[in-house]
């Protein structure tokens, strides 16, 4: 079943696949019991989503005539954990696309340490609400982000991120 919208009652949009990207856990996010703490797992859902814009084309940019397809106000998160992550190094991010309404964007994320057979570390929901920059009324998603969003999450992209990939030199054991 599709969730509604929240004030539409539109029925909103779940779409096939994933994207998959990683982020990087620096030593100074461990709390005093050496774990990540939680409001981290924010920041890095948050980091994830910002590569998935970056995927679709939608780069940063601060100035606010460009990409305004960045432009959006979180209208919700939550997140659920379900084992601590305990030392530096990367955390693999799968957002998925739970529910596309006409200015809502709801996106589904699990967070797995590698080399840890899949064991999700924390899993949650991040909603985004387009906004009109000028205005900050809730503003209707273009037809081209939509047809970009779908034809990502179509392909199930992984991300590779700059310090996960090696060089040919790095693996032959230089």
């Amino acid at each position: 079943m599709t969730p509604a919208g929240p004030r539409t009652g539109k029925v909103a949009e779940a779409l096939p696949g994933r994207f998959r990207t990683t982020t990087e856990v620096a030593w100074d996010e461990l709390d005093a019991l050496g774990v990540l703490h939680h409001t981290r797992f924010a920041v890095h859902a948050e980091r994830a989503f910002s590569r998935l814009l970056d995927a679709l084309g939608y780069p940063y940019d601060p100035d606010p005539a460009v990409r305004p397809e960045r432009h959006h106000v979180v209208a919700g998160l939550s997140l659920s954990f379900a084992r601590p992550v305990d030392r530096p190094g990367p955390l693999l991010v799968e957002q998925r696309v739970a529910a596309l309404g006409r200015t809502s964007l709801t996106v589904d994320f699990t967070v797995t340490v590698p080399g840890t057979r899949g064991a999700v570390a924390a899993e949650g929901a991040r909603t985004a609400v387009h906004i009109d920059r000028a205005t900050r009324r809730p503003l209707a998603w273009g037809e081209e982000f939509r047809q970009r969003l779908r034809a990502l999450f179509a392909a199930a992209h992984t991300e590779a991120a700059p310090w996960t990939q090696t060089s040919s030199t790095e693996t032959r054991g230089s």
